[in-house]
């Protein structure tokens, strides 16, 4: 034998190593594959199928129903179903409460200010009505229509401004709600 050894060349020796390395990986490797297969199997209660006898006595077991666990099994359930209800029910509440208190503060406002609109034109109206009658006249008897029109304006600017920014206010809303389209 160890003039075998000694016949083999020098520059095979490095090679010889790694062969003999790698042996002995795919050997561990094989080795630590086939604890783990056994132990799975034992794990899982598998057997191969070259060990594996014919039993006829046995059966499956979902065939004979443990009612006890079956029962509590189904209470889990419901209960389940019931806080999963109860979750849904409350998220909706809480999404239609943030809508309606953004809703709330937003026509709120509007309200607030539909309300001094209102007011506020009220006012326009019965001062324009009682104290302006002979001012109208004179305007309507001396100017052409555009005139008239600027005279209005400039004799009642906040009124004026109140109208324009109701009427812009009302048509941003038409055009952005879209009433036009049936839904």
């Amino acid at each position: 034998m160890d003039e075998t050894l000694r016949s083999i060349p020098a520059e095979a020796w490095p090679l010889i190593d790694i062969l003999f390395n790698v042996t002995c990986v795919v050997t561990a490797v094989w080795l630590a594959w086939t604890v783990f297969v056994l132990w799975r199997r034992s794990a899982s209660n598998l057997t191969t199928a070259s060990s594996a006898s014919p039993n006829r006595k046995a059966q499956p077991d979902f065939l004979s129903v443990d009612k006890k666990a079956r029962a509590e099994a189904i209470k889990r359930g419901e209960s389940f179903d019931k806080d999963l209800d109860k979750r849904q029910r409350d998220e909706e509440l809480h999404a239609r409460r943030l809508a309606r208190a953004k809703e709330t503060r937003i026509s709120r406002i509007a309200r607030l200010i539909s309300l001094f609109m209102a007011l506020f034109s009220l006012a326009t109206m019965i001062s324009g009505t009682v104290f302006q009658v002979t001012f109208m006249g004179a305007i309507w008897e001396k100017y052409s229509a555009s005139e008239r029109l600027m005279a209005v304006i400039t004799a009642h600017p906040i009124g004026v401004g109140v109208t324009v920014v109701v009427i812009l206010y009302n048509l941003v809303t038409f055009v952005t709600n879209r009433k036009w389209e049936e839904k």
